[in-house]
């Protein structure tokens, strides 16, 4: 039983960082008699010295978008994400990963090292993402349109603490013990409370032009009285107004979450859905379930494949060549559910649709739209919008 939670979680979040700063010093301190390699292209600008190889990368995605929900109209353009990540592996066994974004909620993402003792084993200590979310778990460079699902909504992001995980053939499983991220996401707080996660995949057909993935995770949290948790629904762009919100949730005390998901692709077409429900224990008070899903299709009109990341046990996106001009169609229904009879927040649903075009392997541009609706408000009526939004992305 742990007593002293803050003094916990502040000697926690120190290990972690220390970890992390020890490692960018043994990583600055490799040397080696002569350079054997140094190149620049799509992954980024790469450094081979000795046994250490060093990269410098990173992503920006532009976004303009138009929207209108209710009696709430509006437009904008900006920077969605502008990130830099940098990461060193020694040998096959230790990796070092530095991300920090300076747009939306800038702050850390990826602060964390590796270690690998033997193939399929991995051992993690930073900040993350927390292993929970099949979507949280997929990079935002690979999304099929230009915002995560509602069901989102009520997953992790990153985290601050250690895992464990292990990669077999056909499945995966993992597990670790997180407490508040470093920083805030857009639509997800750093406030996530202290406790564990357990996530387990499997993958039956693993072939060159086809998979099926299957998942499930759990999820237990406690939280400090003075940092409640929040759910918060954003829209189908980050620039527009969210959907529905819970505020602060005084008086949280517990956290569990189930997480379910589900993908198959064969050739140029992929579907995939997950459900996501997060049950909140409160002191004196009512619990509180909430819950999201969505379901989604892509079809690569060009007829490229699509990948799957077995280390990870998620979806990897499109499989684009070199040459690029590969044309994907996509379609997604999303929902999230904050419609409780103890604290009634309503519901949120959004019908996406969207075009990609891949000019080569790391610049695309996305088009989208959506048809956004609420319901059940207790402060604003039931209403319905139309969104549209468009990015230009760079990953490198």
């Amino acid at each position: 039983m742990i007593k002293h939670p803050f003094r916990f979680a502040a000697s926690f979040r120190a290990i972690a960082l220390a970890a992390g700063l020890t490692a960018l010093s043994a990583a600055g301190a490799a040397r080696a008699e002569e350079v054997a390699d140094a190149s620049a292209d799509e992954d980024g600008l790469t450094l081979k010295t000795g046994g250490v190889e060093f990269n410098l990368g990173g992503r920006l995605h532009l976004d303009a978008a138009v929207f209108e929900h209710g009696l709430t109209d509006g437009s904008d353009a900006d920077v969605r994400r502008a990130r830099l990540e940098f990461s060193a592996k020694f040998g096959d066994v230790v990796t070092v990963r530095v991300d920090r974004e300076f747009a939306q909620a800038d702050g850390w993402r990826n602060l964390w090292l590796a270690v690998e003792p033997v193939q399929g084993l991995e051992i993690k200590g930073g900040n993350m993402i927390v292993p929970f979310s099949m979507e949280d778990m997929q990079s935002s460079n690979a999304m099929a349109l230009a915002e995560r699902s509602l069901a989102n909504s009520f997953s992790p992001g990153f985290g601050l603490g250690g895992s464990v995980r292990y990669a077999g053939e056909g499945f995966t499983i993992a597990g670790g013990y997180f407490t508040d991220a470093l920083d805030d996401e857009v639509g997800q707080s750093r406030v996530r409370g202290d406790g564990y996660v357990l996530r387990a995949t499997f993958a039956p057909i693993r072939e060159r032009d086809s998979f099926l993935h299957l998942g499930a995770a759990y999820e237990h949290r406690s939280f400090n009285a003075a940092e409640p948790p929040r759910f918060t629904a954003i829209s189908a762009t980050s620039f527009a107004p969210s959907l529905a919100a819970t505020g602060a949730l005084t008086g949280a005390s517990n956290l569990n979450a189930y997480n379910a998901e589900f993908a198959y692709a064969r050739g140029p077409v992929q579907v995939q859905a997950q459900y996501i429900a997060a049950i909140i224990d409160r002191v004196a008070a009512p619990s509180l379930d909430f819950n999201g899903w969505y379901v989604g299709a892509g079809w690569l009109v060009t007829g490229e494949r699509y990948g799957y990341a077995r280390s990870s046990g998620v979806p990897s996106g499109a499989r684009i060549d070199k040459k690029g001009g590969a044309v994907e169609l996509n379609a997604r229904y999303s929902r999230a559910d904050l419609d409780d009879p103890a604290l009634d927040r309503g519901t949120a649903s959004i019908l996406t649709a969207g075009a990609t075009w891949y000019i080569t392997r790391n610049i695309r541009v996305l088009a989208n739209y959506a048809r956004t609706r609420t319901a059940g408000l207790s402060l604003a009526p039931d209403a319905s919008g139309n969104l549209g939004v468009v990015r230009f992305q760079l990953a490198f």
